[in-house]
């Protein structure tokens, strides 16, 4: 959220994230030189580094992580793949030793049978059509297809994956996905004063719940949708009496 006091823009903290202003696509951002400038900076969605310059791509409100990560947060459900982010996907088809997978972008992302924990010729994991995959995205750009994998550098899951049956997936709009991505994330951890649940999120705006019952699940998904349409404090004050009024 961003306050005006006299026609000045107060940035404020949330969750770790800092709102520095609005912007619009063309607006001059900082500039930086990797050469000259102190330190490192991360450039996320909404942004683009031209001679010297960052300037916004999109309209939308400019946010900065701990981490030096800017990225202009806007509210959109299309989603455009970055590499190393993490999102849900669906497999579609299976072509040989390749899946498609819909991730929600203008084209579907590919896996391989051995991008996966463990994986081998002989201890291949089969994949059936509608199976949902978090994973993290190793090539996105506008010259390749996306591609896709369930392992880190060193050949770990580390929580990635097929998720198991019996959960509930929906969509929200990206904005959201980056508000409760966090596992510190003050509206998801007063959902778990609540109920218990399982919650795996994707920044291409999809999130996975699963819990012991199913009016939970439904719950729980009403919850988080109310931040399409309220601030996160406003959620947080409303989630507990709508976990109580769906979970009778």
């Amino acid at each position: 959220m961003i306050n005006t006091n006299g026609g000045k823009i107060i940035r404020q903290m949330h969750g770790g994230l800092e709102s520095v202003r609005v912007v619009l696509p063309g607006d001059e951002v900082m500039s930086y030189n990797p050469d000259t400038s102190e330190g490192s900076i991360y450039l996320g969605p909404g942004l683009r580094w031209e001679d010297g310059m960052v300037r916004a791509a999109k309209a939308g409100l400019l946010k900065k992580t701990p981490r030096q990560l800017y990225f202009v947060d806007t509210h959109q459900k299309r989603y455009i793949p970055q590499r190393r982010e993490y999102v849900i996907g669906i497999v579609t088809k299976k072509k040989g030793d390749i899946y498609k997978v819909d991730i929600g972008g203008s084209e579907q992302a590919t896996i391989s049978f051995l991008s996966f924990e463990n994986a081998s010729k002989k201890t291949r994991r089969d994949l059936a059509l509608g199976d949902l995959i978090y994973g993290q995205l190793i090539v996105a750009n506008k010259h390749m297809e996306p591609e896709m994998v369930c392992i880190d550098a060193y050949d770990r899951a580390m929580g990635m994956g097929v998720l198991p049956a019996g959960g509930v997936m929906f969509s929200v709009s990206l904005q959201v996905a980056r508000e409760i991505i966090n596992p510190e994330s003050p509206f998801l951890l007063t959902l778990s004063k609540k109920v218990k649940y399982t919650v795996v999120v994707g920044m291409n705006g999809r999130v996975w719940v699963k819990a012991t019952r199913q009016n939970n699940m439904v719950a729980l998904m009403n919850c988080i949708l109310m931040l399409e349409y309220m601030t996160p404090e406003e959620a947080n004050d409303k989630a507990l009496k709508v976990l109580e009024a769906l979970m009778l």
